[in-house]
């Protein structure tokens, strides 16, 4: 690399790979890593990267996938925009070993994190995503994420006829117990609705479910 075509920024030309075209750098992508809130801790070291490899060693998804923590690192350093289209960095399973292994104290599960919001965003990501859609509509609905009498054949399967026969019994073995409904109270599913709405919880559900965003009640609310 000539003086003319050295490129000076943080973790530009680290690693590059000299037989495939450079890919497509922007800027922006950096900033809004650098910008987001979950980097508070991690700006630095994530500046700092030094590609030494030690997060890839330890990851328990680099072992049996494609996904490489320290390739995501370096593109996401060098803005490489084609991270908003890699579905390999989905098989991050955010136990923060490289966050914890990190000599410079960056944590490739908080990019991961970011570049997978993003990739929501643009649609792309939808699909990684979109099956917990019926879980988080459960969570509006009745206060609680899981309905148990849905998992029945998949308990069924993996554990067999007994768990499946307490499954069966679930509010009945409660009421013996004396551990009271299974859901919460109306009141407590009430303000659980209260948060999703004021926050743009039922927005972003709509956005990975393909919808249209829910129409607002003139006092507030979603219908």
């Amino acid at each position: 690399m000539t003086d003319d075509t050295r490129d000076d920024r943080p973790g530009a030309g680290i690693a590059d790979d000299r037989f495939a075209a450079a890919p497509r750098r922007d800027p922006e992508l950096v900033r809004r890593i650098l910008e987001d809130p979950r980097m508070h801790d991690h700006k630095d070291g994530f500046q700092s990267c030094i590609q030494c490899g030690i997060c890839t060693s330890g990851c328990p998804a680099a072992r049996f996938t494609d996904y490489s923590p320290r390739e995501t690192a370096r593109r996401a350093l060098e803005g490489d925009v084609s991270l908003l289209e890699d579905d390999d960095i989905w098989y991050c399973y955010y136990c923060y070993t490289c966050q914890s292994r990190c000599p410079r104290g960056n944590s490739v599960a908080v990019i991961n994190q970011i570049v997978r919001g993003m990739q929501v965003e643009s649609g792309r990501g939808r699909p990684h995503v979109e099956m917990f859609a019926e879980w988080c509509g459960n969570f509006y609905d009745k206060g609680m994420g899981g309905d148990p009498h849905l998992m029945f054949p998949a308990v069924k399967e993996a554990w067999g006829e007994k768990w499946a026969g307490y499954m069966e019994r679930l509010l009945e073995i409660r009421a013996e117990l004396g551990l009271g409904d299974l859901y919460p109270p109306d009141d407590v599913v009430r303000e659980v609705q209260t948060v999703f709405e004021e926050t743009g919880f039922m927005e972003r559900l709509a956005a990975v479910r393909g919808q249209e965003a829910p129409a607002k009640e003139p006092g507030g609310g979603a219908e």
